[in-house]
């Protein structure tokens, strides 16, 4: 179970909002939590956001595995537009790449 410390940090991170996202502030978020409960979970999803949380897979991810100028790790990812697969490998033998992380909620 994530801690109440683990909870308020990932609320102020969702807070924050994004480019498709809009603000919510971290008390929105915990009446929202209180008034839907499980409700919130996407339809027929068996995980609630404290499950997520407390997963040792999902905590991993907060531990860096690379630092800034590091060699990123090559990757394959589901290619939107062919159906396909996209490794990085592939994209840095064309030329330079950015990676951009944006909003996962």
């Amino acid at each position: 179970m994530p801690s109440p410390i683990d909870l308020l940090g990932y609320m102020r991170t969702v807070g924050r909002g994004s480019p498709v996202d809009s603000r919510w502030s971290v008390a929105g978020q915990i009446l929202t939590s209180l008034r839907l409960g499980r409700g919130m979970a996407p339809e027929g999803s068996p995980l609630t956001m404290q499950d997520v949380l407390a997963r040792e897979d999902y905590r991993d991810l907060m531990t860096a595995k690379v630092d800034e100028g590091d060699e990123a790790p090559d990757f394959e990812l589901p290619s939107l537009d062919n159906g396909g697969t996209t490794r990085l490998r592939d994209l840095l033998d064309a030329g330079p790449v950015a990676l951009v992380f944006g909003s996962y909620t």
